[in-house]
């Protein structure tokens, strides 16, 4: 299986330790490819591989080489399984790279925290909403065929090529580019979640991270089994809580750690407890 993520030298410290959180899962039949986004990484690694990668110009903002990147993966690995990770994530010790194969022809990702995440602005008093809606209606996808997923994670093999040469089309549209605004609000993830709706998709991961970035949450997954609850400690301008379990057991990673001490602190837990 491969494992692949991408940075730039600012994010660095990120990929590293999310890097180091799968020490203990690594197996001879595991890779890591590093993408380095403008530099060159002197990181060395247990069954990793550094790539320099150009600066693309033509992307908006640094969430849009996630397509480009999965089908270069498959050109330069091919035939193997597939995983893609944010840098902002460590991987839990219920983590396994074996339940992760996927070989569907869409790949499969987590659901999030909320069902219809969204970008507002008040323009003149008036409140105007972001969403997926106007992309579908772009692409003339009438319906979500599952609940709307996160691509900080997921999973798939080459039998996904055709959906990741047309998420990587939507990505480089210079047109739906210079609205992003109105067609993608959440980034990469609202065509990537536009696309598999226009496929059908059912299939995906489930509730498989807890969006956090604070220690005690971590803590309380690893050594606690509890299903169904909001932790309280992460509350947006809506009143939304965006550190919510479904069910501890099936959590296999934490998505949002970028602050160095807090992220050292909960990876020195999870690799040694």
């Amino acid at each position: 299986m491969i494992l692949f993520l991408y940075s730039d030298k600012n994010c660095e410290h990120q990929a590293i330790s999310c890097i180091k959180s799968l020490t203990n899962k690594l197996t001879d039949d595991v890779k890591i490819v590093y993408y380095t986004i403008g530099f060159k990484s002197n990181f060395t690694f247990k069954n990793l591989t550094c790539l320099q990668v150009a600066i693309k110009p033509e992307y908006p903002t640094f969430h849009y080489y996630k397509a480009e990147l999965s089908l270069l993966t498959m050109k330069l690995f091919p035939n193997e399984y597939y995983m893609f990770s944010d840098t902002d994530v460590l991987y839990s010790r219920k983590f396994s790279f074996e339940n992760m194969k996927s070989d569907l022809d869409y790949p499969l990702a987590s659901y999030g925290p909320h069902e219809y995440p969204f970008l507002w602005e008040i323009i003149d008093d008036e409140t105007i909403i972001y969403d997926e809606k106007k992309l579908m209606d772009y692409f003339n996808v009438s319906n979500r065929t599952q609940r709307y997923v996160w691509s900080c994670i997921y999973t798939f093999s080459e039998k996904a090529k055709d959906f990741f040469k047309e998420y990587e089309s939507m990505c480089r549209n210079k047109y739906l580019l210079a609205k992003r605004d109105v067609y993608y609000p959440m980034h990469d993830e609202t065509s990537f979640n536009v696309c598999l709706w226009k496929r059908n998709a059912t299939a995906n991961l489930g509730y498989a991270f807890l969006n956090t970035h604070i220690f005690e949450s971590v803590k309380k997954v690893e050594e606690s089994n509890v299903k169904n609850i909001y932790l309280g400690t992460n509350v947006d301008a809506w009143g939304n809580d965006w550190e919510y379990i479904n069910d501890s057991q099936n959590i296999i990673g934490y998505h949002g750690f970028k602050e160095k001490e807090s992220t050292e602190k909960a990876l020195n837990y999870l690799l040694n407890g």
